[in-house]
């Protein structure tokens, strides 16, 4: 049986998820299909961003100019500090907390606002249809006035030679 919606979004990165909660705050019926699973084998939402990519990068940054700022910078300000080591572990922890607080938080809004979360990877297989794949390899069909394809990107190396 083919659902039926306003929107679909593929894709619930920075510009998927914001445009998914639009959507449905202007009372659109709207999905927003999401591939990413977190270590517990779950759809989490936020895209590369907020899984792998900006947030958790600069989580991890945040931790390592504090070390540095441990390290040599207190002095200046009268602060003295005997040896100072980086615990990895922790900062790792730190960092999968910062992760799973904003996922979660996204799929919090996405309740809060009735945007149906569909895990899997989405495909527009024509103007007014997408098909999901989870992550089993079922599928099932979405019929959508409007398709949002907000799906990323990945890096690619040039050849230069």
């Amino acid at each position: 049986m083919t659902k039926q919606y306003d929107v679909v979004v593929i894709g619930s990165g920075p510009a998927g998820y914001v445009a998914a909660i639009r959507c449905a705050q202007l009372g659109f019926k709207t999905a927003c299909i999401e591939k990413w699973l977190n270590k517990e084998n779950k759809t989490v939402y936020g895209g590369t961003c907020l899984n792998v990519g900006c947030i958790p990068s600069k989580a991890l940054l945040d931790s390592s100019h504090k070390f540095v700022e441990a390290q040599s910078h207190l002095d200046v300000h009268g602060i003295k500090v005997g040896k100072v080591s980086v615990d990895v572990a922790t900062m790792v922890g730190r960092k999968d907390q910062i992760v799973k607080q904003l996922t979660q938080g996204v799929k919090g809004l996405f309740a809060a606002n009735k945007v149906d979360g569909i895990a899997g990877t989405g495909k527009v297989a024509s103007a007014n249809t997408v098909i999901v794949t989870d992550h089993d390899g079922k599928q099932q069909e979405l019929a959508a006035k409007h398709i949002i394809i907000a799906a990323g990107s990945v890096p690619v190396s040039p050849n230069c030679y």
